[in-house]
């Protein structure tokens, strides 16, 4: 009976892996197609607008020239880390993948990814990639290139004119303490009318922001450690900043649903007027454009402190990454078909649609650059004295986890009183002290 069981066992799991197998052949490029090899490019963080421009894209790229054939493929951002680690366990991997800057050190301790190192001469654009970025992913690969990044998001304030005249403000709040000035006057329960919408579902840019601003970074300068190699964190002042964050819904100041809020959530709440401001990132701009209609929102600065500085997370650059085919595999097609999404004209179009930054500083010279007053905007914080970027540790494999899962829990808990604030930044640091460790002890 035991010998049936088993034989069971392994015909399903044989037949799973053939289905799985399947349904990733088109991650592999060793077919080919009218003769032309067949490159796979899967995208990390898919949407409407972002899939007919790369298909487009690839259309033309593909009728252009007889050697390659681009498939496309896209996924949600939280689906995508699930099914390429399907394609690593089965060895059917596409050639390339776009990432979150996040993602980076999970995929390069796996080593699903190759280093770039050896084939940067081949890159024809590379040296127009802005050297700051360049530089931030050389850090996270340990002084290794693991990708070529190709936009990132600034953070950033959105605000709705209209609303804003009713409150008989002409401008955004440009510090932490008028914020809550604002939250508090201009709440109004009874007709689900509030300032601010806030996110309680994957909180971290926004939340850390307002973290390090309110407490000036102690003085770090962005750090996440102290001098001695410590989560600053635990800190009273941290503390301190979490309660006031967190009484903007003990006190009815924002919706009830903002414990639950999203990206999706507090977007919709913006544009349906339940919120006159905001903040996210560069990002959204589109989905402004399709709820509120171009003109009807503004951006502006994210808030200061009694100091006058201004903390954001540290530039997170979405990365173009070759998978790893093994040593024996030839890359030329990869590093073609790299060479096409780094460029200038792929590039700068994605970022003219969705309103993120370029990385490719060829994209300044193109027009649309020059005369988006938003995009201005984002570049001017990198010149300003009083903007410090958070270094946030991603070279910790577990803190993409850490910042989606246990930052969600532990302030979700703050704001419904099932946690002290103390407690809450007590335990962050600890976590965080906990993985530098282990990543110290790996090297």
């Amino acid at each position: 009976m035991k010998n049936k069981v088993l034989k069971t066992i392994v015909v399903i799991a044989m037949i799973m892996i053939v289905g799985l197998s399947s349904a990733f052949a088109n991650g592999s490029s060793e077919s080919s197609s009218g003769g032309k090899q067949v490159l796979n490019f899967w995208y990390h963080s898919g949407d409407p607008e972002r899939d007919a421009y790369f298909e487009a894209y690839f259309d033309k790229l593909n009728e252009s020239q007889d050697k390659y054939e681009v498939v496309y493929t896209s996924f949600n951002f939280a689906d995508f880390q699930n099914q390429f680690q399907m394609t690593v366990m089965t060895n059917t991997m596409p050639d390339i993948v776009s990432l979150g800057f996040s993602n980076i050190a999970t995929f390069t301790a796996q080593d699903s990814i190759i280093p770039l190192d050896d084939y940067v001469d081949q890159l024809e654009e590379y040296e127009y990639i802005d050297d700051q970025l360049i530089e931030g992913m050389r850090i996270l690969g340990d002084g290794v290139l693991y990708g070529i990044p190709f936009s990132y998001n600034q953070e950033v304030a959105w605000y709705n004119p209209q609303r804003f005249a009713e409150y008989g403000l002409t401008e955004a709040p440009k510090t932490q303490k008028e914020f809550l000035e604002y939250c508090e006057k201009f709440a109004d329960p009874a007709n689900s009318r509030y300032f601010y919408s806030l996110r309680g579902v994957r909180p971290y840019d926004s939340l850390v922001a307002w973290l390090w601003t309110w407490t000036d970074g102690l003085g770090y300068g962005g750090s996440w450690f102290d001098e001695n190699g410590k989560c600053i964190l635990r800190d009273p002042a941290f503390a301190e900043a979490l309660d006031f964050y967190a009484s903007l819904y003990k006190n009815h100041w924002v919706s009830g649903d903002s414990v639950n809020n999203n990206f999706d959530q507090i977007i919709a709440e913006f544009g349906s007027g339940v919120s006159a401001y905001i903040i996210h990132n560069s990002s959204s701009e589109a989905t402004h454009v399709q709820n509120l209609g171009e003109g009807n929102f503004t951006a502006a600065r994210v808030l200061a402190n009694d100091q006058g500085h201004y903390f954001a997370s540290g530039l997170q650059p979405n990365v173009f990454c070759v998978t790893n085919q093994g040593d024996d595999h030839d890359y030329t097609g990869a590093i073609w078909l790299l060479n096409q999404l780094m460029s200038a004209e792929c590039t700068g179009g994605l970022s003219e649609l969705v309103g993120s930054v370029p990385c490719n500083t060829l994209v300044y010279e193109q027009p649309w650059y020059a005369n988006d007053t938003e995009m201005l905007l984002y570049m001017s914080y990198l010149a300003d004295e009083n903007y410090y970027q958070i270094q946030n540790p991603y070279w910790l494999p577990e803190f993409s986890a850490f910042i989606t899962n246990d930052m969600t829990a532990d302030f979700q808990a703050v704001m419904m009183g099932d946690m002290s604030a103390q407690d809450c930044v007590n335990s962050w640091a600890d976590k965080i002290d906990s993985y530098q460790a282990s990543y110290k002890a790996s090297k």
